[in-house]
């Protein structure tokens, strides 16, 4: 995607969806939705940005034509699509299990061979560890960072006590891939485990337009616990080949509302479903 503009929409009161530019196929004959969304939650003190995108464009001026608050950022994970741009913002919080990799990684998009200038230009970056159930104060509103392990092994939730939302980043998704090399079983409680926390009245996740529903993560316990080697696809990412995944879905579109699907690597497929 060779256009570097951003587009955002507000999905509750000072809270903002903010699709990046870049595009990542997905895996399988139902390849989904590549663009990746950011969040902007503000509060009357400090805003709180989720992701900060492929690194492909001027994030930071964009979210400062939305907001003049001081900013703190987290990456959900740290993919190249979230964590693309973090030299724009100097300090970025991860929880303290997340740890694939430290080093800055681009996300080569069709048409480019670097980072726009407004993000090389910038010194880099450091992560902040911190332990899951951290609050975030952001002066009128509190946020709750929540470890859902399965895409990473540190893979970050945030949970907004004011809206009473939950911002998934990859953790949960119409189409969740599981990463980390941990069981399918560690996955299944963890979202048991958000499901104790409860609270929340819808999620939003980094690869659709629209909330997943309360009831989203329900559906996913379901495609767990009916598993079927018999009824997977086995998908290559693309041409260039490497590992595939293993997917096991419900729904025959990628936009019906109650898609849903998990896809989980071929060599390791084994040992995750010991």
């Amino acid at each position: 995607m060779k256009e570097r503009t951003f587009n955002h929409w507000q999905i509750a009161k000072d809270t903002y969806a903010i699709q990046c530019p870049g595009y990542i196929k997905g895996p399988g004959e139902l390849s989904g939705w590549g663009y990746v969304i950011t969040y902007l939650l503000i509060g009357s003190e400090r805003a709180l940005l989720q992701d900060t995108g492929f690194g492909n464009a001027d994030l930071k001026g964009y979210v400062e034509r939305l907001t003049e608050k001081p900013l703190v950022v987290v990456n959900s994970h740290v993919h190249p699509d979230h964590s693309g741009g973090n030299r724009q913002f100097g300090e970025i919080l991860i929880l303290e299990e997340e740890r694939e990799t430290e080093e800055p990684v681009y996300f080569e998009q069709e048409g480019e061979k670097e980072r726009c200038e407004s993000v090389n230009s910038c010194k880099d970056y450091r992560f902040c560890r911190v332990p899951a159930g951290t609050v975030l104060h952001l002066g009128d509103r509190e946020v709750e960072l929540l470890r859902l392990e399965g895409h990473t092994k540190g893979s970050m939730i945030l949970f907004d006590r004011k809206t009473k939302l939950v911002f998934s980043g990859d953790a949960i998704l119409k189409r969740c891939l599981l990463l980390a090399g941990l069981p399918l079983s560690a996955y299944r409680a963890a979202l048991v485990r958000l499901q104790k926390h409860g609270g929340y009245e819808d999620i939003w996740g980094a690869h659709w337009y629209q909330p997943l529903g309360k009831n989203h993560v329900e559906r996913v316990l379901a495609l767990i616990d009916s598993y079927d080697p018999e009824k997977v696809e086995i998908a290559a990412w693309d041409e260039s080949g490497g590992d595939r995944m293993v997917i096991t879905r419900c729904g025959n579109a990628f936009e019906e509302r109650d898609f849903t699907a998990i896809g989980i690597p071929e060599s390791c497929r084994e040992d995750m479903l010991r």
